[in-house]
Parts: structure tokens; C-alpha cells; sequence
């Protein structure tokens, strides 16, 4: 992938981010101020531990675009000849 497109998905990756938790600190905010409103203790700690995990996830999704480390190639294995033995 070329490197500027690299560098524009992982800055926009990033800025997504933190919208997004800024959206979730809110809404938890908003949930916790109305909780007599219906929503259970269990369903505000679920919402958060999926924001939470949700954040980490595109965080190090963002780093990862950000970061130049390319992947290493992996060596083609030969299934056929596996079962034989080297020859000395």
C-alpha cells in the first residue's frame, strides 16, 4: 500500500477514535445521570467494557497504519515432501 494512503487511513483512524470515545464518555455520562430511567447496572457496564475494548481495538489498528513495519514474508512450506528425511 503506498505510504501516503498508510499515513491518511491511520491519521483517520486516530481522529475516528477519539470521536468515538468522546461519544461513549458522553453517552456513559448521560446513562449514569438517568439511571432510574430503566437501564440496569449490568447493561452501563457491558456498554462500557465493549466501548473500552472497541477503543484498544481501533487505537492499535490506527498504530499499526501509522507504524511503516511491513509484514515478514512467510517461506512457502512443501507439504509433499515432509514426510521425507534430509539426505547427509
Amino acid at each position: 500500500m503506498n505510504s501516503k494512503l498508510r499515513f491518511a487511513s491511520g491519521v483517520s483512524v486516530l481522529f475516528t477514535t477519539l470521536a468515538f470515545g468522546h461519544v461513549m464518555i458522553k453517552d456513559t455520562e448521560h446513562m449514569i445521570s438517568h439511571h432510574g430511567d430503566g437501564d440496569s447496572q449490568l447493561f452501563i457496564v457491558a456498554h462500557t467494557l465493549i466501548a473500552i475494548l472497541l477503543g484498544i481495538l481501533s487505537l492499535t489498528g490506527g498504530f499499526l497504519l501509522l507504524s511503516d513495519r511491513r509484514r515478514p514474508a512467510v517461506a512457502p512450506v512443501d507439504l509433499a515432501g515432509s514426510d521425507k528425511k534430509p539426505q547427509p
